[in-house]
């Protein structure tokens, strides 16, 4: 499959816009159903709101190539989730300048709380760089998207400003949002849910991932499902490709191990903020086992690989789909870890362009298993 195909969404499908309306109609209406009934049924739906945005967007935008109404109702829907999506980040990055007990600001974090509001602020306005066309058609002679195609306006502008925002906090915090938020509440972070049941809210989300990814590239829309597929460079692996994949996860391992001695030695000599891996292995402890090597191997292997070297990669390259996949990271890491994951967010996308997403996955998969069952081992390469 060549990655940089720029045939869009030319592929006949078999359901019509009316048909996918109705569809998603009756996933709205069911949602909250599914919600209300609570247990279970509730954490399968609250892990769609993990990916259901999204698809909701692509969806909107992919109606806007047909009707005016499409694209009006594109950009007000991207303003909202874009809103909320920054108002969630600041929320979570203020809280550790934020007293929840008395509800006051602690001596000293007005400023910081004022550094995070404008720098978010900040990288929402550069963001919007992405909807002028001049910067459009110039980014179109290194990356590989159409910009006369309002599906990839819109997805180029979404990968911009969710990654600088995400990115913003971290200028000014010397814990990631995410960790901060965990350490003040940790008693009560994962209150109500064990451990099988975090590991099954991981595999919800997956649930959610795959028919969302599916419809993100135009099924129902623009694909059938056989072309959506290929889109996503969902394939059969030949017997060479998996060889090559146990050959690249072995590499990765090794390469990931020394890259992170080597980051932690180089931060610790400018004395930079690092990513407090104690705290996240605390975050991530109902994980650190067996069952959940192959859980977080199987869902973010599979779950992050599609959406970002199946669905975006084939349209914008390598580079700039791994800045934005390494800014939904930027949460739970520092600048150290995050420097790692975009490495390694590079090798992927290298593997993705020479073979395929699947191929891609089972190293992203494979290498997340032996670094979270080796952490599990208490390995010291991996601990």
């Amino acid at each position: 499959m060549n990655d940089n195909s720029m045939s869009i969404d030319q592929s006949t499908a078999p359901m019509s816009g009316k048909q996918l309306g109705i569809g998603l109609l009756l996933l709205m209406v069911l949602w909250p159903i599914v919600y209300a009934i609570g247990g279970e049924a509730q954490s399968i739906a609250i892990a769609g709101l993990q990916v259901l945005p999204f698809m909701f967007l692509a969806v909107c935008a992919y109606l806007g190539l047909r009707f005016t109404w499409g694209k009006v109702l594109t950009l007000v829907y991207w303003v909202i989730f874009i809103g909320i999506s920054a108002l969630g980040i600041f929320a979570m990055s203020i809280s550790p300048f934020v007293d929840l007990n008395n509800n006051t600001i602690v001596s000293g974090g007005l400023l910081s709380i004022s550094q995070i509001f404008l720098s978010i602020t900040l990288a929402f306005f550069i963001s919007l760089v992405g909807f002028i066309p001049p910067f459009q058609r110039w980014l179109s002679r290194f990356l590989p998207f159409d910009p006369n195609s309002f599906v990839h306006r819109i997805a180029l502008v979404t990968m911009l400003t969710l990654s600088l925002i995400s990115f913003a906090p971290l200028l000014f915090q010397d814990t990631p949002p995410l960790l901060a938020l965990f350490e003040q509440n940790s008693e009560t972070f994962n209150e109500g849910r064990d451990d099988s049941g975090m590991l099954r809210d991981m595999l919800y989300g997956l649930m959610w991932t795959v028919p969302c990814a599916i419809v993100a590239v135009g099924y129902g829309l623009q694909r059938d499902l056989p072309a959506a597929l290929e889109r996503l460079g969902l394939v059969r692996p030949t017997l060479r490709q998996l060889g090559e994949a146990a050959v690249f996860t072995v590499v990765l391992v090794i390469v990931a191990t020394l890259l992170n001695m080597s980051t932690s030695w180089l931060w610790g000599i400018f004395g930079w903020p690092t990513t407090d891996g104690e705290a996240f292995n605390t975050l991530l402890g109902f994980a650190i086992n067996p069952i959940g090597a192959v859980v977080i191997g199987v869902t973010a292997g599979l779950g992050e690989e599609l959406a970002i070297r199946g669905a975006l990669q084939p349209r914008f390259g390598i580079l700039l789909p791994n800045i934005f996949f390494t800014s939904l990271h930027a949460m739970q890491y520092h600048w150290d870890s995050l420097l790692l994951v975009f490495l390694i967010g590079l090798a992927l996308g290298w593997i993705r362009k020479r073979s395929n997403t699947t191929i891609s996955a089972i190293v992203h998969g494979s290498y997340n298993f032996i670094l979270v069952l080796g952490a599990a081992l208490q390995i010291p390469w991996f601990s």
